[in-house]
């Protein structure tokens, strides 16, 4: 005759398991979300920088490519330029961003969803900023956590006194600090630490990577 597993055996192995699995499923879920970010965040880089070297071949090199001014808002700051942003996407980006779709003209800034459901804001600074969030609309729309910040920068940018490598006038956020084969490990982490609009720095720096120290929680 079988011995079957009593009641309280049965009961204290289901304990068991669920203790474990409360141990390991935050560390299981924060390395899906991990690798999840870090593959469209790279997959991102490559379409964009791809398109822009597409782009090039018909327009020319980007630092002769014409980007309307910058408006200032009278108090130093950016009033922002929708009309130009808007020019300056279908003339130089519009044909080699496969499936993508301008979804919102207001303010002053342009957003397109990317074929995978992703999105960019385009918007007019010294340079073109471009503001990728992996998951779209969907909360928390928080920068260094699901959005991350790239530059397009033409010449107009370069002699506004930016520190940018010639070499790739596409480029993720570098501080202002340091130029893009200067920066430290250390210089990169510190300031997408107060200044999140740079944590595109330190996840290419890593080789596309999230390191253990990365300063926002992953949602």
């Amino acid at each position: 005759m079988k011995k079957a597993f009593t009641l309280a055996e049965v009961l204290i192995t289901l304990g068991i398991i669920g203790v474990v699995a409360a141990m390991t499923l935050p560390a299981i879920v924060h390395n899906y979300k991990k690798q999840e970010v870090e593959a469209k965040v790279k997959k991102f880089y490559t379409t964009m920088a791809q398109a822009v070297k597409l782009s090039e071949l018909e327009n020319g090199p980007v630092f002769y490519w014409s980007k309307s001014p910058r408006i200032d808002d009278g108090e130093g700051g950016n009033a922002g330029n929708r009309e130009g942003v808007l020019a300056f996407y279908d003339t130089y980006l519009e044909k080699y961003l496969k499936k993508a779709a301008v979804i919102d003209k207001g303010g002053t800034a342009i957003a397109i969803m990317l074929a995978d459901g992703s999105t960019l804001r385009l918007s007019s600074g010294y340079c073109m900023d471009i503001n990728f969030d992996y998951n779209g609309a969907k909360a928390p729309n928080t920068q260094g956590v699901d959005m991350f910040d790239f530059l397009l920068c033409t010449e107009e940018g370069y002699n506004a006194g930016l520190l940018r490598n010639r070499q790739n006038p596409f480029d993720a956020y570098f501080p202002y600090s340091c130029v893009r084969k200067g920066c430290t490990r250390e210089q990169l982490l510190s300031s997408c630490k107060s200044n999140p609009i740079t944590c595109s720095a330190l996840i290419m720096h890593d080789g596309w990577k999230i390191a253990d120290d990365y300063p926002y929680k992953l949602k």
